[in-house]
């Protein structure tokens, strides 16, 4: 039983949709920004903001009272819904959304935390409790887009949004569902995540946007912070071909895992990422590798030996991250839809900003390659040690 996607939305830092998005692909257009002052020391940090997208909820009182992660979520599930085309009245219908940090980085969470800390019981806001639930923001997008079915929240790091897609492909081939409506959202920017992320040395601290957040390059001292939201509607094959829909590609699997170690330690073998990418792509020559690589140099080392140890470093690894950085829970939704959008336009987007630094051994494409895509595996590493990786392929009757 085939898994065929038929749309799709995004809202990602200086990206309001889809074509945007493609544009910026082809392109090699860096959404990032260099933000002064964001450090614990006062340091500046490479960040990617969403500013543009959401003005269409601020006269909806209900909604514009959401948190900003909601508003994303919905903004690029309403896209994707539309994008499909799908009038799904008449069908069961499920809804899973990855996240990792969700509304941490939202103030009222922050700040709540703070009215408790000083016994201040009046200022604790009434949607506290939603603002902390994770499920909420899913709950909240399926009922912005009329979803009442099943309705799934996946939190299991930068993986999340992948492991979504993984659990609707089990639901739909099982027939619970008839369609899927899978995506990621998170908006992780904040003090305290910055403060965290700088105790361990992962963030580009003073770094400009060619020196930080670079992937594959061996002087990159980590990666950007973004904010992001993606959605994708799932269907069988034959559904999908019934209603005549226009199919973007095939999902074909999702295998993931742990590294199985103490947290706080890390898995510098890779061990498990490679045999969650030996998995997903046995039998099968993907034309290139989205690639999980971020700028933190454990985690692109291990992409450099599944380069050399499975595919002998001739298939091209390429990185959409010095672009748009790591969205968390939002990353893996966004690499799908971007290799989606290789199969139908012919093209690998490059690794901008790379001097390849340490990396020369592998095939990283610098400048956007323009030829027939037809099949690309992705790579994604969660904080927590799960690792995920996905196969899609265009779609052959």
């Amino acid at each position: 039983m085939k898994i065929v996607c038929t749309g799709y939305g995004i809202l990602a830092p200086k990206t309001k949709n889809v074509d945007e998005y493609l544009y910026n692909l082809k392109n090699g257009v860096c959404s990032l920004e260099v933000v002064d002052q964001e450090g614990p020391k006062g340091e500046s940090n490479i960040l990617g903001v969403v500013n543009e997208g959401l003005e269409e909820f601020k006269a909806n009182k209900r909604i514009n009272r959401l948190p900003k992660v909601t508003k994303m979520g919905i903004s690029a599930a309403k896209e994707a819904m539309k994008s499909a085309r799908i009038n799904i009245d008449d069908k069961k219908v499920g809804i899973f959304f990855g996240l990792s940090l969700g509304s941490t980085g939202e103030r009222i969470l922050r700040d709540g935390i703070q009215f408790v800390n000083d016994g201040d019981y009046r200022k604790i806001p009434i949607t506290y409790a939603h603002y902390a639930n994770y499920h909420s923001i899913t709950s909240s997008i399926a009922h912005s887009i009329g979803v009442k079915g099943i309705t799934k929240t996946i939190s299991t790091g930068c993986t999340a949004s992948l492991e979504a897609v993984e659990e609707a492909m089990l639901y739909l081939k099982s027939g619970k569902i008839d369609v899927a409506i899978v995506g990621g959202t998170d908006s992780p920017i904040s003090k305290i995540t910055t403060y965290s992320f700088a105790k361990t040395r992962v963030i580009p601290l003073n770094q400009t946007l060619g020196e930080g957040a670079v992937p594959f390059q061996e002087g990159s001292k980590g990666f950007a912070m973004a904010e992001a939201s993606g959605a994708i509607v799932l269907e069988r094959e034959e559904d999908a071909i019934n209603r005549s829909a226009d199919i973007k590609g095939e999902m074909v699997d999702v295998v993931s895992n742990n590294d199985g170690v103490y947290i706080y330690s890390l898995d510098d073998t890779g061990e498990q990422m490679m045999n969650a990418l030996r998995e997903v792509t046995e039998g099968r020559r993907p034309d290139y590798i989205n690639s999980n690589a971020l700028g933190i140099k454990l985690n692109d080392q291990i992409e450099k030996k599944c380069s050399e140890l499975l595919f002998n470093n001739e298939i091209p690894y390429t990185s959409i991250k010095s672009m748009y950085g790591n969205s968390f829970g939002a990353v893996g939704i966004l690499q799908v839809i971007s290799s989606l959008l290789s199969v139908q336009n012919g093209f690998i987007p490059p690794t901008i900003h790379t001097s390849k630094e340490g990396y020369e051994t592998m095939n990283i494409p610098l400048e956007t390659r323009f030829e027939d895509v037809n099949e690309v595996a992705i790579t994604n590493h969660g904080y927590g040690g799960n690792n995920a990786c996905a196969y899609v392929r265009r779609h052959i009757i």
